[in-house]
């Protein structure tokens, strides 16, 4: 009976854990046809078991991800991109992969276990800032460009790493790119940009340099780690606020380095993803989506955090003026001008302010400056003010935060008369008006008044283009 007993403390943690990872969701390929620089590379890839049944995984050649969706009935259109560390020769599958999956999943927000190259295995012939965090910029496409079908707005897509995973997380978040529009695959044709990182216990590049387009950043470690880690978490905090970023910061007391989601992490240990998950919560990355609302191609640059007003393509634009004003034909449209706090005004006399009593100048959580976002609630609206050229019609584009409408205003002239206004209900949450000068050059202001006045409505951008267009088509 005794070896009957040694026997089954032997085998059932294995079977168990076997059984668990038996009902994981399906893993989806980054790269079906084969990862670029993985040409060549059959080494079959390699599983191996902890004592504890975790599993551990090396020789990597055709990067994944493991998909974590929440209920329908809690989804919050948030996504994590989840990035377990091992040191670049490893992956840690378990305690910083699929349980933080889970969790995640469970508590509405979607999430993507990464497996990545690994480029300090023995022999391997990936680098850490080609492949590496080519992989997680893929897998931040391949969710962008799946984001209708799993329900997940395309604006808050972000990153969360461990260790090594931290070092790729923070790369991530501080290096994107707006994707190749004329791509014959869908998934490149997606802007590789992180809404926000998690960096737990992260690696910090050497290399790093935040900047203005540094994603939002939450950051925590233990003060008993290596100093690179519990040291330049706090170096790095400070690196992101000096730059204008914004970032949350967590050292716990007598912690050390590795500890993810295990069942035996102490109270004071097992906090830090409810740490991270309120951190998302006060940055309204948690608001469930209002039903129906979906995010258009044209949005999503313009939607994320410290983003600039959205660029496409002049095409886009014109076909997205068209159907929305119901115009005979895509109009031609002039180069546009953005109007956000922080961005010089190309076209004379262009400006946008705020009448109020209230409004919020940066992002939904704070009034951080240069970010493109504008809250506006209690009865307050937007003024925007242009000087018009002679014979030209002007497109004004704008993006609102969450579902509702549009009364619009134009006044004319110095004295500015009202001549024209209207309600109009946003499509996809995107607004497009024709603006007809009453005379060349006489100046042109409209004021723009969400309804319902509600805080969570928010203007997240205007943009303003030169229309050849006969007609105001509506």
């Amino acid at each position: 009976m005794r070896l009957w007993s040694l026997v089954c403390a032997a085998i059932i943690p294995g079977l168990f854990a076997a059984n668990l990872r038996a009902q994981e969701p399906e893993p989806i390929l980054l790269w079906p046809g084969g990862a670029p620089g993985s040409e060549g590379q059959t080494a079959a890839e390699v599983v191996r078991l902890t004592d504890q049944g975790e599993h551990i995984v090396s020789s990597v050649h055709h990067p994944s991800v493991t998909p974590y969706l929440p209920a329908p009935a809690i989804a919050t259109g948030t996504a994590v991109i989840v990035i377990p560390g091992g040191g670049h020769r490893e992956l840690w599958m378990d305690h910083e992969g699929y349980r933080v999956g889970r969790w995640l999943s469970e508590h509405g927000v979607a999430a993507f276990v990464l497996k990545y190259r690994l480029a300090r295995e023995e022999g391997s012939p990936y680098t850490v800032e080609r492949d590496e965090l080519a992989d997680v910029q893929r897998a931040i496409r391949l969710v962008r460009s799946r984001a209708a079908g799993w329900h997940i707005a395309g604006e808050r897509i972000g990153v969360m790493g461990f260790s090594a995973g931290g070092e790729l997380a923070a790369l991530a978040g501080t290096r994107s790119d707006s994707g190749k529009p004329g791509s014959a695959d869908p998934v490149d044709r997606e802007n590789s940009r992180a809404a926000f990182m998690g960096l737990i216990y992260a690696s910090i590049p050497g290399s790093l340099v935040p900047g203005p387009g540094t994603a939002p950043a939450f950051l925590l470690c233990g003060d008993s780690d290596i100093p690179a880690i519990s040291d330049g978490a706090p170096s790095l905090y400070r690196a992101i606020r000096q730059a204008g970023g914004s970032a949350e910061l967590h050292v716990l007391a007598g912690v050390g380095h590795g500890f993810g989601i295990r069942d035996n992490n102490p109270p004071a240990v097992a906090v830090w993803i409810s740490l991270f998950y309120n951190w998302l919560d006060a940055r309204h990355m948690l608001v469930v989506p209002p039903p129906g609302l979906q995010i258009s191609p044209q949005m999503r640059a313009g939607i994320a955090n410290s983003a600039p007003v959205a660029v496409y393509s002049v095409a886009e634009r014109a076909t997205a003026a068209q159907q929305a004003l119901g115009l005979s034909a895509p109009p031609a449209l002039g180069a546009p001008v953005s109007l956000t706090p922080n961005t010089p005004y190309g076209l004379a006399g262009a400006h946008l302010s705020f009448w109020k009593p209230s409004f919020v100048l940066g992002t939904p959580s704070g009034g951080e400056a240069g970010v493109n976002f504008w809250g506006i609630h209690n009865e307050g609206h937007v003024n925007v003010g242009f000087l018009p050229a002679a014979a030209m019609t002007y497109l004004l584009d704008c993006r609102l935060l969450s579902a509702g409408s549009i009364t619009w205003k134009i006044y004319s002239g110095e004295s500015e008369s009202l001549r024209e206004q209207g309600k109009m209900a946003l499509s996809h949450n995107h607004f497009l008006l024709l603006v007809h000068p009453a005379a060349p050059g006489e100046p042109v202001s409209v004021e723009l008044w969400p309804t319902p006045l509600t805080e969570p409505m928010g203007l997240l951008g205007c943009d303003l283009s030169a229309v050849a267009a006969n007609g105001p088509g509506r």
